[in-house]
């Protein structure tokens, strides 16, 4: 069963697919070393699949209408309710990627597929409460930043020329 906002998807054969992406670049640069660098872990995506009968076009369409509604500019957010989204944390999700209705003429029914994206994910909250790391000063307790080497190196020629 799947429920957003209250709202019951009733789609027969319901499938929920969960993935997530670990995000990572390669940090080998020209050697054949294997290093990566984490880029953070990304929201939890729920694909959700199923069947839907022709007689019931009207639950189609309202899919679409809630896969295409906005609020302030950005895609409503739904409470969701269901026993992978419970399972993996996931309380809040909106529409991403694309919804798709298939004909099914020997079955007389759509196949219906979306993908939910997870909203204010664990990982955000925590990025969220996180105090922001401040950045180190080269040149140690000197006073001198060599944020611009250039200028630097033009202010202290033009100082030593003066005396």
């Amino acid at each position: 069963m799947l429920n957003l906002n209250s709202t019951s998807i009733a789609l027969k054969s319901l499938r929920i697919t969960a993935s997530q992406e670990l995000a990572s670049e390669d940090a080998s640069g020209q050697t054949s070393n294997t290093d990566t660098a984490e880029t953070g872990t990304k929201a939890k995506m729920l694909t959700v699949s199923g069947l839907l009968p022709f007689k019931q076009g009207e639950l189609l369409a309202d899919l679409f209408t809630m896969a295409e509604a906005t609020e302030s500019g950005a895609r409503v957010i739904y409470r969701i309710s269901n026993q992978t989204a419970t399972a993996l944390g996931v309380k809040q999700v909106r529409f991403s990627s694309k919804i798709e209705a298939v004909e099914q003429e020997t079955t007389r029914q759509w196949a219906v597929s979306f993908t939910l994206a997870e909203y204010r994910s664990v990982p955000q909250k925590v990025e969220e409460r996180t105090p922001d790391a401040t950045a180190n000063v080269q040149g140690g307790d000197s006073g001198v930043q060599y944020a611009n080497i250039n200028q630097h190196l033009t202010d202290n020629f033009a100082a030593l020329r003066t005396t």
